[in-house]
């Protein structure tokens, strides 16, 4: 089935200004937003992100996982040493040691801040990266979160996370529960929450063309959306 036929369900928080161009097929509902356009005369998903896009695992096997990510969005994986594995229901030392060594290997991305695509258990890794270390990330990206949003400090690292946010989750049927990355999304200032409907879990495997032309797409736009910034801060500075 061609990926502009698979019926899409995005919701738009906040103020957030993003709004994928992508095209639209039968079941899709996308509300209106203000649109930047990074690249003009192209649209997003036509060019691929000018920064790092690197996909961040909790334990080992990460090039496998994302096995139809790396070569799609010229992304680089990456896994915790030996003997580390990311345990959100350990003791906060776990993460935070996570959290330092993914942030150490953002140091070799080249262009600046990167791109950071996160799934599963991951997803609370990336969250708390980009909380704590913003100016390392230009866009968060993350598909079927399972997280504790009961632990505490939550809500809280939510609301730290500057950059743009996307949330994508795949919804086998109209029963899924799809409550944890809906409140992911909604916790971020800049957050969209996109829903493959009709979609096994996890997304970025199973319907892995899809869910790599919106992260594509939204993070040329986040791209934009950094230069539109940086030249109003330039004219005010």
């Amino acid at each position: 089935m061609s990926p502009l036929w698979i019926p899409y369900r995005v919701l738009l928080f906040r103020r957030c200004i993003f709004q994928p161009h992508i095209s639209r097929g039968a079941g899709e509902h996308m509300k209106s937003s203000t649109e930047v356009d990074p690249r003009p005369g192209h649209e997003p998903g036509e060019v691929a992100p000018q920064h790092d896009v690197v996909c961040l695992h909790g334990g080992g096997g990460a090039a496998e996982w994302f096995a139809q990510q790396l070569d799609a969005l010229g992304a680089r994986a990456w896994e915790p040493g030996i003997g580390m594995t990311l345990d959100v229901t350990g003791p906060p030392s776990h993460m935070d040691e996570w959290v330092e060594a993914a942030s150490s290997a953002l140091y070799e991305s080249t262009a600046g801040p990167a791109h950071i695509l996160a799934s599963g258990t991951a997803a609370y890794g990336a969250i708390m990266l980009a909380a704590v270390h913003p100016d390392q990330i230009k866009s968060v990206i993350l598909g079927d979160p399972l997280v504790d949003t009961s632990v505490e400090g939550f809500v809280a690292t939510l609301r730290r996370v500057r950059a743009p946010s996307l949330v994508i989750a795949a919804a086998p049927d109209l029963d899924a529960d799809i409550s944890i990355p809906q409140s992911i999304a909604g916790g971020i200032r800049n957050g969209v929450f996109v829903i493959i409907d009709n979609t096994a879990v996890p997304a970025h495997q199973s319907r892995s063309h899809s869910f790599n032309e919106w992260s594509r797409s939204f993070m040329n736009i986040a791209e934009g959306l950094h230069t539109v910034t940086e030249t109003q801060e330039e004219r005010s500075a």
